[in-house]
């Protein structure tokens, strides 16, 4: 695939990511949601893909691509490339390569290849570095410390009313029907993809088209469950990739992911482990999303990674909330962390990688503080947990353990 420039993104001209609140962008590091003429959201409870795909938005998107700018939407992708990472743009094009033969670009859309489905934010699990917009676990407990006469204009409730949109648009199935022959690539995340049956009917009817061998499958789990229906329908797919988002472990684990049990995700991924044995075409992979919770913590995780046998690990990094992403930490927790990191026991394969973590850390605009404790706070409160009962290293390195 010949492009443009080295700075150029494909993504807006071939891909679409549904929100779980139902608005979409063009991919889902994208600050900003694609909006009409009239500068509305577009949401997939009434809008369809082609007016999406071919609104001004995009088309203006596409033009600053192709006219070589950096758009402002994509800096958490200019941001990890500043750091020396690889960003989402860069990982795009070297797994899509191969599968876009046309060299031609314009301001015109290209057939959708790739699909970002979060097809509603339910989920079991309320996770400290998630919210409502992703989870309606959280978005319940939000509205639950919301005065009853303020519970329905909150945004919490909005967000878990959005959150059900593919309920509220049958039409929005017969879109996807009508792209499959071109789609090569579909991202199911959530919420908990795995809570959502109806998008195995769709998987389904991908097989009975015929063309299942031509897609390829990815999946970002929380680890909670084990879903009866998918192994026999994935053993049709060219490759499914069963991500696991694990960001720490043990009682760091549970205490970050409310709800969840860490027990019960480490026999999942053995169970899914033994079905990789007989299923050639899956792949298990680790996504951890390096945070401020975690990131004292890399170290340990990284060795408990090590001894997994996945066949991908992915360094995910925290841009939003602003005050759990590591670029936003106080310098002095920042100098405590890196010289941590650079002095710990961590696995030759990890070593180049966790510099470049440093790096982005480094590279952002820290803050005091304040808000980062604040948010802590709150949700120990909520949820009678302490931070200084299962991180006492990192409540010490943010002055949490004087609150």
């Amino acid at each position: 695939m010949k492009i443009p420039h080295d700075k150029f993104c494909v993504l807006p001209w071939i891909s679409l990511e549904a929100s779980p609140v139902g608005t979409v962008r063009p991919c889902c590091l994208a600050d900003n949601e694609i909006v009409d003429q009239d500068g509305n959201k577009f949401e997939l409870k009434n809008a369809n893909f082609v007016d999406i795909q071919n609104s001004q938005h995009m088309r203006e998107l596409r033009t600053g691509f192709l006219s070589g700018q950096r758009p402002e939407t994509c800096r958490k992708c200019w941001n990890e490339e500043d750091a020396g990472r690889i960003s989402k743009r860069m990982h795009t094009l070297d797994r899509l390569k191969h599968s876009l033969k046309d060299d031609k670009w314009s301001s015109d859309a290209k057939p959708l290849m790739f699909l970002d489905l979060k097809l509603g934010n339910i989920c079991n699990l309320k996770c400290r570095i998630c919210g409502s917009w992703s989870s309606s676990q959280f978005a319940a407990e939000e509205i639950s410390f919301t005065s009853r006469e303020d519970q329905k204009s909150s945004h919490a409730y909005q967000m878990l009313r959005a959150g059900a949109w593919p309920k509220e648009n049958e039409h929005f199935w017969q879109q996807i029907d009508s792209v499959l022959d071109d789609i090569r690539y579909i991202e199911f995340t959530g919420g908990e993809p795995f809570m959502i049956d109806q998008h195995f009917d769709m998987l389904q009817g991908i097989v009975d088209r015929g063309i299942a061998g031509q897609v390829e499958i990815h999946y970002n789990t929380n680890g909670t469950l084990f879903p009866d229906r998918g192994p026999e329908i994935w053993k049709h797919f060219k490759t499914v990739e069963i991500a696991f988002s694990v960001d720490d472990i043990g009682p760091r684990f549970e205490y970050q992911r409310s709800n969840a049990s860490w027990g019960t995700v480490k026999e999942n991924i053995n169970r899914f482990r033994i079905m990789r044995d007989s299923m050639s075409n899956l792949q298990l992979q680790c996504c951890t999303t390096v945070n401020v919770f975690n990131v004292r913590y890399l170290d340990e995780v990284a060795l408990w990674i090590v001894l997994q046998d996945f066949d991908f690990v992915y360094w995910n990094m925290m841009h939003d909330a602003w005050y759990f992403s590591i670029s936003r930490l106080p310098a002095d927790a920042k100098q405590h962390i890196a010289d941590y990191l650079a002095n710990c026991d961590i696995a030759e394969q990890f070593q180049a990688e966790f510099s470049r973590i440093v790096d982005f850390m480094n590279n952002g605009e820290s803050s005091d503080g304040t808000e980062t404790l604040q948010q802590i706070q709150k949700l120990d409160q909520r949820r009678q947990q302490d931070l200084k009962k299962v991180a006492l290293e990192l409540a010490q390195i943010l002055n949490y353990a004087k609150i």
